[in-house]
């Protein structure tokens, strides 16, 4: 078990990746493979980053996938392949934690847990902004890196959004200047891109 990942975990992580991806991708196939790293690196690197905070902090923690918001997902990407809305529901799990033995809310704690993916969104897309704009790269990996710095600056600011019971509304009830400062920088950094 890879990072200590159940089997159940796997799966609900593959199956989201894979709806990501095609809603990312407009369900164009010659786009996947770029929206598939892109994805990789944005979604899966987001929620490892809840749960391995989480476990810093020795809450129990694991992804589980959310049927309905899946299925929301699929059904607006499709409705936007066909009228070309403009809009991504990108919420088809969490990362859900827990402490056994805690049985009051630590607000610091929380919020950093659920600060913890937008701020590898932001890492790795500026990564990839700045390998974008250093280098002159084959058209293939620009594809790559350039979705690769949207999809991390896009799905950073949209969890940020400060709407229960995104990330952004458990890191604005911790501290507002770290929620100011983190969207800010989401939202900045995606129109370098």
């Amino acid at each position: 078990m890879a990072l200590g990942l159940r089997g159940e975990e796997i799966e609900d992580l593959i199956i989201s990746f894979i709806v990501l991806t095609f809603v990312f991708s407009n369900f164009e196939l010659k786009l996947i493979p770029y929206t598939a790293l892109a994805v990789f690196t944005a979604f899966i690197f987001h929620e490892l980053a809840h749960r391995q905070v989480a476990r810093r902090y020795g809450y129990v923690a694991f992804y589980k996938r959310w049927d309905a918001g899946i299925i929301l997902a699929l059904l607006l990407g499709i409705l936007n392949k066909v009228s070309r809305i403009g809009f991504i529901f990108a919420a088809v799990g969490a990362v859900y934690i827990y402490a056994p033995y805690q049985p009051w809310e630590d607000k610091e704690a929380n919020g950093k847990i659920s600060l913890a993916g937008p701020v590898t969104n932001i890492a790795v897309g500026i990564v990839a902004l700045f390998v974008l704009k250093s280098l002159s790269l084959p058209s293939t990996l620009w594809g790559a890196l350039y979705y690769t710095a949207l999809i991390n600056f896009w799905l950073a600011f949209f969890n940020l959004l400060p709407i229960p019971p995104l990330d952004g509304y458990k890191v604005l009830r911790w501290n507002t200047g770290y929620w100011a400062i983190s969207i800010g920088v989401a939202f900045l950094l995606q129109s370098l891109v």
